[in-house]
Protein backbone atom coordinates (compact mmCIF):
# COMPACT_ATOMS: atom_id res chain seq x y z
CA UNK A 1 0.00 0.00 0.00
CA UNK A 2 1.46 3.07 -1.11
CA UNK A 3 2.04 5.59 2.10
CA UNK A 4 -0.26 8.26 2.33
CA UNK A 5 -0.16 11.56 4.67
CA UNK A 6 -2.69 12.07 6.68
CA UNK A 7 -4.15 15.04 8.94
CA UNK A 8 -3.16 13.09 12.30
CA UNK A 9 0.39 13.05 11.30
CA UNK A 10 0.61 9.27 10.69
CA UNK A 11 1.80 7.85 7.53
CA UNK A 12 -0.96 5.00 6.62
CA UNK A 13 0.70 2.21 5.40
CA UNK A 14 -0.73 -0.92 6.24
CA UNK A 15 -4.30 -2.01 7.64
CA UNK A 16 -2.00 -4.43 9.96
CA UNK A 17 -0.07 -1.78 11.90
CA UNK A 18 -3.18 0.36 12.18
CA UNK A 19 -4.75 -2.02 13.99
CA UNK A 20 -1.75 -2.23 16.47
CA UNK A 21 -0.45 -5.55 15.63
CA UNK A 22 2.75 -4.89 13.55
CA UNK A 23 5.66 -3.93 15.45
CA UNK A 24 6.29 0.12 14.51
CA UNK A 25 9.54 0.06 14.28
CA UNK A 26 12.40 3.40 15.36
CA UNK A 27 12.90 5.96 12.51
CA UNK A 28 15.18 8.23 11.27
CA UNK A 29 13.79 10.71 8.47
CA UNK A 30 16.50 12.56 5.48
CA UNK A 31 15.63 13.80 1.70
CA UNK A 32 16.00 11.21 -0.69
CA UNK A 33 18.54 14.03 -1.91
CA UNK A 34 20.66 13.69 1.35
CA UNK A 35 21.62 10.81 2.65
CA UNK A 36 22.26 10.34 7.04
CA UNK A 37 25.51 10.72 8.05
CA UNK A 38 25.00 10.55 11.62
CA UNK A 39 25.10 7.18 14.13
CA UNK A 40 22.20 7.31 16.25
CA UNK A 41 21.10 5.15 18.81
CA UNK A 42 17.85 3.01 19.63
CA UNK A 43 14.68 5.06 19.10
CA UNK A 44 16.59 8.08 18.19
CA UNK A 45 15.23 10.38 15.20
CA UNK A 46 17.70 12.18 12.62
CA UNK A 47 17.26 15.75 13.40
CA UNK A 48 17.44 16.45 9.20
CA UNK A 49 13.59 16.62 8.93
CA UNK A 50 11.79 18.52 6.55
CA UNK A 51 9.14 19.50 4.38
CA UNK A 52 8.40 19.91 0.82
CA UNK A 53 10.46 16.97 -0.09
CA UNK A 54 9.93 13.13 -0.59
CA UNK A 55 10.47 11.80 3.01
CA UNK A 56 12.89 8.53 2.99
CA UNK A 57 12.36 6.99 6.02
CA UNK A 58 15.01 4.70 7.80
CA UNK A 59 14.56 1.31 10.59
CA UNK A 60 17.42 2.40 13.18
CA UNK A 61 18.73 -0.66 14.95
CA UNK A 62 21.06 -0.91 17.98
CA UNK A 63 23.95 -0.11 15.69
CA UNK A 64 22.68 3.08 14.03
CA UNK A 65 23.07 1.65 11.17
CA UNK A 66 19.55 2.07 8.79
CA UNK A 67 17.39 0.11 6.46
CA UNK A 68 14.29 1.54 4.69
CA UNK A 69 11.00 0.77 5.90
CA UNK A 70 8.30 -1.56 5.17
CA UNK A 71 5.19 -0.67 3.26
CA UNK A 72 3.41 -2.85 5.94
CA UNK A 73 4.59 0.10 8.46
CA UNK A 74 2.87 2.95 10.27
CA UNK A 75 4.92 5.57 11.52
CA UNK A 76 4.02 9.09 12.99
CA UNK A 77 4.79 12.47 10.84
CA UNK A 78 6.45 15.34 12.98
CA UNK A 79 4.01 18.27 13.24
CA UNK A 80 6.80 20.45 11.65
CA UNK A 81 7.36 17.68 8.47
CA UNK A 82 3.15 18.28 7.99
CA UNK A 83 3.20 21.98 8.63
CA UNK A 84 6.30 22.55 5.77
CA UNK A 85 4.98 20.03 3.21
CA UNK A 86 4.53 21.11 -0.04
CA UNK A 87 5.67 24.93 0.82
CA UNK A 88 8.44 26.45 -1.13
CA UNK A 89 11.88 26.67 0.98
CA UNK A 90 14.01 29.73 1.06
CA UNK A 91 16.46 30.53 3.85
CA UNK A 92 19.12 33.61 3.48
CA UNK A 93 22.18 33.14 5.21
CA UNK A 94 24.92 35.26 6.10
CA UNK A 95 28.24 34.99 8.37
CA UNK A 96 26.78 35.40 11.89
CA UNK A 97 23.18 35.19 11.29
CA UNK A 98 22.37 38.64 13.41
CA UNK A 99 22.46 40.99 10.36
CA UNK A 100 21.73 40.94 7.08
CA UNK A 101 20.01 37.33 6.91
CA UNK A 102 17.45 37.40 9.42
CA UNK A 103 16.62 41.25 8.29
CA UNK A 104 16.26 39.12 4.63
CA UNK A 105 13.79 37.17 6.11
CA UNK A 106 11.70 39.32 7.70
CA UNK A 107 11.75 41.68 4.37
CA UNK A 108 10.83 38.12 2.20
CA UNK A 109 8.53 37.19 4.75
CA UNK A 110 6.20 40.84 4.16
CA UNK A 111 6.93 40.29 0.59
CA UNK A 112 5.03 36.28 0.06
CA UNK A 113 2.33 38.34 2.80
CA UNK A 114 1.71 41.26 0.28
CA UNK A 115 1.57 38.81 -2.42
CA UNK A 116 -1.39 36.60 -1.14
CA UNK A 117 1.53 33.82 -1.09
CA UNK A 118 1.92 33.52 2.95
CA UNK A 119 0.54 29.62 3.20
CA UNK A 120 3.07 28.58 0.44
CA UNK A 121 6.13 29.45 1.73
CA UNK A 122 8.40 27.85 4.13
CA UNK A 123 10.88 31.07 5.09
CA UNK A 124 13.96 31.58 7.88
CA UNK A 125 17.51 32.51 7.87
CA UNK A 126 20.86 31.37 9.18
CA UNK A 127 24.44 32.03 9.51
CA UNK A 128 27.87 30.14 8.74
CA UNK A 129 29.55 30.57 11.85
CA UNK A 130 30.16 34.01 12.43
CA UNK A 131 33.49 33.65 11.99
CA UNK A 132 34.39 30.70 13.17
CA UNK A 133 36.13 28.03 10.55
CA UNK A 134 35.37 24.75 12.28
CA UNK A 135 31.69 25.50 12.42
CA UNK A 136 30.15 23.14 10.12
CA UNK A 137 33.00 20.63 11.41
CA UNK A 138 32.55 17.88 14.30
CA UNK A 139 32.11 19.41 17.54
CA UNK A 140 32.34 23.02 15.87
CA UNK A 141 30.46 25.89 17.08
CA UNK A 142 29.22 29.20 15.51
CA UNK A 143 29.37 32.63 16.96
CA UNK A 144 26.25 34.41 18.16
CA UNK A 145 24.17 30.96 17.95
CA UNK A 146 21.13 31.55 20.15
CA UNK A 147 21.20 35.27 20.22
CA UNK A 148 18.65 37.70 18.98
CA UNK A 149 19.86 40.17 15.98
CA UNK A 150 21.73 43.00 16.32
CA UNK A 151 19.74 46.36 17.90
CA UNK A 152 21.36 48.53 15.50
CA UNK A 153 19.70 46.19 12.34
CA UNK A 154 16.15 45.40 14.44
CA UNK A 155 16.10 49.09 15.24
CA UNK A 156 16.40 50.47 11.33
CA UNK A 157 14.11 48.15 10.39
CA UNK A 158 11.63 48.94 12.72
CA UNK A 159 11.82 52.41 11.52
CA UNK A 160 10.46 50.92 8.68
CA UNK A 161 8.26 48.68 10.45
CA UNK A 162 9.98 45.46 9.58
CA UNK A 163 9.85 43.75 12.63
CA UNK A 164 12.57 40.78 12.94
CA UNK A 165 12.24 38.07 15.52
CA UNK A 166 14.54 35.53 14.85
CA UNK A 167 17.08 34.01 16.54
CA UNK A 168 20.60 32.64 15.53
CA UNK A 169 21.57 29.81 14.17
CA UNK A 170 23.92 27.98 11.66
CA UNK A 171 23.30 26.29 8.69
CA UNK A 172 22.50 22.78 9.06
CA UNK A 173 22.48 19.44 7.27
CA UNK A 174 18.65 19.01 7.11
CA UNK A 175 18.83 22.89 5.62
CA UNK A 176 19.48 21.51 2.35
CA UNK A 177 16.44 19.26 1.69
CA UNK A 178 14.19 21.69 3.59
CA UNK A 179 14.99 24.67 1.14
CA UNK A 180 14.85 24.80 -2.42
CA UNK A 181 16.23 28.19 -2.68
CA UNK A 182 19.16 28.50 0.16
CA UNK A 183 20.11 32.41 -0.38
CA UNK A 184 23.71 34.22 0.60
CA UNK A 185 24.44 37.74 1.27
CA UNK A 186 27.57 37.81 -0.63
CA UNK A 187 30.76 35.40 -2.11
CA UNK A 188 32.28 34.42 1.17
CA UNK A 189 28.66 33.49 2.42
CA UNK A 190 27.97 30.95 -0.72
CA UNK A 191 31.80 29.64 -0.68
CA UNK A 192 31.27 28.43 3.11
CA UNK A 193 27.83 27.24 2.02
CA UNK A 194 29.37 24.90 -0.41
CA UNK A 195 32.19 24.15 1.68
CA UNK A 196 29.89 22.89 4.45
CA UNK A 197 27.36 20.84 1.77
CA UNK A 198 30.86 19.16 0.30
CA UNK A 199 31.76 18.15 4.62
CA UNK A 200 28.96 16.64 5.05
CA UNK A 201 28.37 15.17 1.59
CA UNK A 202 25.64 16.72 0.25
CA UNK A 203 25.21 16.58 -3.39
CA UNK A 204 26.09 19.33 -5.39
CA UNK A 205 23.96 21.91 -7.04
CA UNK A 206 21.86 20.14 -9.76
CA UNK A 207 22.18 16.72 -8.49
CA UNK A 208 20.03 17.56 -4.95
CA UNK A 209 17.17 19.89 -5.35
CA UNK A 210 18.19 22.99 -4.33
CA UNK A 211 20.02 26.01 -5.44
CA UNK A 212 22.64 28.50 -3.98
CA UNK A 213 21.66 32.09 -5.08
CA UNK A 214 23.42 35.37 -4.92
CA UNK A 215 20.77 37.56 -2.90
CA UNK A 216 22.30 40.66 -4.86
CA UNK A 217 21.68 39.14 -8.36
CA UNK A 218 18.12 40.00 -7.87
CA UNK A 219 18.33 43.69 -7.41
CA UNK A 220 16.32 45.48 -9.98
CA UNK A 221 17.22 49.38 -8.60
CA UNK A 222 20.75 48.67 -7.58
CA UNK A 223 23.67 47.55 -9.39
CA UNK A 224 26.01 45.59 -6.75
CA UNK A 225 27.46 42.30 -6.13
CA UNK A 226 26.73 41.67 -2.93
CA UNK A 227 24.71 43.01 -0.05
CA UNK A 228 27.85 44.37 2.59
CA UNK A 229 28.18 43.33 6.30
CA UNK A 230 27.06 46.51 8.36
CA UNK A 231 28.07 44.57 11.86
CA UNK A 232 31.58 46.75 11.26
CA UNK A 233 31.32 49.02 8.56
CA UNK A 234 27.66 50.33 9.74
CA UNK A 235 25.38 50.69 7.14
CA UNK A 236 22.11 49.53 8.06
CA UNK A 237 20.04 51.87 5.91
CA UNK A 238 21.97 50.54 3.20
CA UNK A 239 21.31 47.27 3.48
CA UNK A 240 17.67 47.28 3.78
CA UNK A 241 17.50 49.51 0.79
CA UNK A 242 19.27 46.41 -1.10
CA UNK A 243 17.23 43.71 1.00
CA UNK A 244 14.08 45.19 -0.50
CA UNK A 245 14.93 45.70 -4.04
CA UNK A 246 16.12 42.00 -3.82
CA UNK A 247 13.63 40.43 -2.05
CA UNK A 248 11.37 41.71 -4.83
CA UNK A 249 12.99 40.58 -7.58
CA UNK A 250 13.72 37.25 -5.85
CA UNK A 251 10.06 36.53 -5.24
CA UNK A 252 9.16 37.40 -9.05
CA UNK A 253 11.85 34.65 -9.91
CA UNK A 254 10.50 32.12 -7.75
CA UNK A 255 6.52 32.83 -8.81
CA UNK A 256 7.95 32.10 -12.19
CA UNK A 257 9.69 29.18 -11.76
CA UNK A 258 6.60 27.25 -9.44
CA UNK A 259 3.85 28.85 -11.60
CA UNK A 260 2.62 30.96 -8.37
Amino acid sequence: MVARASASGYWGLGLEAAKGRAQIPSLAWSPRSVKCHQRHGEGERCLGAGGGRAPSWRVLGSEGRGRRVSSARIVRASSREIEEEGKVGVIFVCLGNICRSPTAEAVFGECVKKAGLAERFLVESCGTGGGNPNWYQEGGWSYHEGESSDPRMKQAASERGITITSTSRPLNEGDFGRFEYIVGMDESNLTAIRTAANAWGIPREGEGSYKVLNMADYCREHNVSKVPDPYYAGGFDKVIDLLEDACEGLLDEIKGQHGL
